[in-house]
């Protein structure tokens, strides 16, 4: 549940919850926003948001003014925002060379294409239709090419066209080595069907919202607006729904991460690298036919087992050497060589970095969980809470607002938390480190602090206590103590981020980026 949504209700049952429980209340505002809310929501004002039903009014807007600049027909003007990747600001450019530009917008074809067409024998606007060379009638038609099909060959073309939502409106004439775009009046013109028209606004949709970098679209599944900036760079973004995630590349909030370093977190976790990691740290390969083998108990006689894929080869595990050259103690070998040093260190090396890698992944494993159970399970807790809260002691609403601060406060800690384990694990072991783990420790305190406060029993004894000025006394210090706690997190987080962004920035261990 968001904040936004929980915060109306708060609102909205400032005098009791009555026979609703606190989740039926949460349903039935689930995402049903109003304009007011955009307004309430927009704390940048580089960024506004739009919901997914006029996503097209912003399209046609992009439209008109490339008509009205350019001097276009609608189709030609479409044209031209695609090939300027719907960016209104590339306009003027258009003037710096109409001619190259109507060709590379699709629009007509060059001299050099119209030349080499000819020579290939290409007629324009011949009697024929050049793919099934019937005869022309009066369902013939050509784009600004001249190259003429008849309808059902064109009907035939679009519907596997518009197949590819993403590819459609880049879909060129069917004639081979022609350039022009078919403009999508066209596929309106012979695609009729139902459910091939829906298809084509999928893909108008699709187009306009995938190549605009000026739109970026929520990452909660439940969410139908999409964020508007000009500014396309790792800008983070508090969603209408509640969420936050990076404009830049619309995965979850990584800040204060960068895009790279966190794509980079997330396939080093979702790739087999670690277990080659493992596997060459932990066993070593069979000199005569180089399968791994693990040791794990028993003396240095080692036999490659044919029925695990090896070859038979017996050898001795330290030094490796063929087992039947080996010296009479066979069960001792203190053959220390160079080469048996350097795997060692390396296979100790791996081992280290190992450690390492799952230390830091399992404190981000945490965190990230903690926000799921959090936004669940706790949150639907405290809803009960609130209830009692409420309907036994006739609690105002308003008066518990400070409760549901705490949760989305210690979400926001955790995932802040979440994502410095990927920082620290990118970062150096240089002088630097312990003054950034001194400040995310602090942090780390502060918010598991707060999320005591939220899980154990103090609401309950709160709650429970019959005498009023106990009770109005207990849940005083109660709000006093998780407001200064609020307060002190949202202090060392934003301590923390800016640290992390201009001091500890410079302590990013290339090598590791480079892994």
């Amino acid at each position: 549940m968001s904040d936004l949504n929980l915060n109306r209700n708060i609102s909205k049952t400032s005098e009791g919850f009555g026979s609703q429980s606190f989740n039926e209340i949460q349903d039935d505002y689930d995402y049903e926003f109003d304009e007011g809310d955009l307004n309430n929501q927009i704390t940048d004002e580089d960024v506004t948001f739009i919901p997914e039903s006029d996503i097209l009014k912003e399209r046609e807007k992009l439209i008109k003014e490339a008509k009205e600049k350019l001097f276009l027909e609608r189709d030609q003007a479409i044209l031209a925002m695609i090939y300027y990747e719907w960016q209104s600001d590339n306009l003027d450019n258009w003037y710096e060379d109409v001619d190259k530009n109507r060709v590379k917008a699709g629009i007509e074809l060059s001299p050099e294409t119209k030349e080499f067409l000819k020579q290939q024998g290409v007629v324009e606007n011949g009697d024929i239709c050049l793919t099934c060379y019937e005869e022309k009638n009066e369902t013939f038609f050509s784009l600004c090419c001249g190259h003429q099909f008849c309808g059902e060959c064109w009907a035939e073309y679009l519907k596997e066209q518009i197949k590819n939502p993403l590819g459609a409106l880049s879909a060129r004439c069917q004639q081979s080595g022609c350039t022009c775009i078919v403009p999508e009046e066209v596929y309106k013109k012979f695609i009729t069907d139902k459910i091939q028209l829906e298809r084509l606004d999928k893909a108008i949709f699709k187009n306009f919202i995938n190549r605009n970098e000026d739109l970026k679209q929520c990452p909660n599944p439940k969410c139908h607006y999409y964020a508007k900036s000009t500014m396309h760079s790792a800008k983070e973004i508090n969603c209408m729904c509640g969420s936050t995630y990076c404009f830049k590349c619309g995965k979850d909030s990584h800040r204060p991460c960068s895009c790279e370093m966190f794509e980079k977190w997330l396939r080093l976790h979702d790739s087999t690298k670690n277990d080659d990691k493992w596997i060459e740290a932990n066993t070593k390969e069979c000199p005569h036919c180089h399968q791994k083998i693990e040791k794990s108990q028993g003396c240095n006689y080692m036999l490659c087992n044919k029925s695990a894929g090896g070859c038979g080869h017996a050898f001795c595990y330290v030094c490796e050497t063929d087992w039947a050259k080996h010296s009479q103690d066979h069960f001792k070998c203190n053959k220390y060589t160079e080469a048996v040093k350097n795997k060692e260190q390396k296979a100790n090396k791996l081992k280290e970095q190992l450690k390492r890698t799952n230390f830091y992944f399992s404190l981000y494993m945490n965190n990230k969980r903690a926000c799921e159970l959090l936004d669940t399970k706790t949150r639907n807790d405290i809803g009960e809470k609130i209830n009692l809260l409420v309907t036994l002691k006739n609690m105002p609403v308003l008066e518990t607002k400070f409760i549901l601060e705490a949760i989305n406060t210690t979400i926001k800690g955790k995932s802040l938390l979440k994502n410095t384990y990927i920082f620290g694990y990118y970062m150096k072991d240089g002088e630097k480190k312990p003054f950034f783990e001194h400040e995310q420790g602090i942090l780390q305190y502060y918010t598991e602090e707060l999320h005591r406060h939220l899980i154990d029993d103090q609401l309950n004894n709160i709650i429970s206590e019959d005498r009023y000025n106990d009770f109005t006394e207990l849940f005083k210090n109660y709000k006093n103590s998780v407001n200064n706690i609020i307060g002190s997190i949202q202090k060392y987080s934003k301590g923390l981020i800016d640290d992390i962004e201009n001091n500890f920035i410079s302590e990013i261990d290339d090598n590791l980026m480079k892994e």
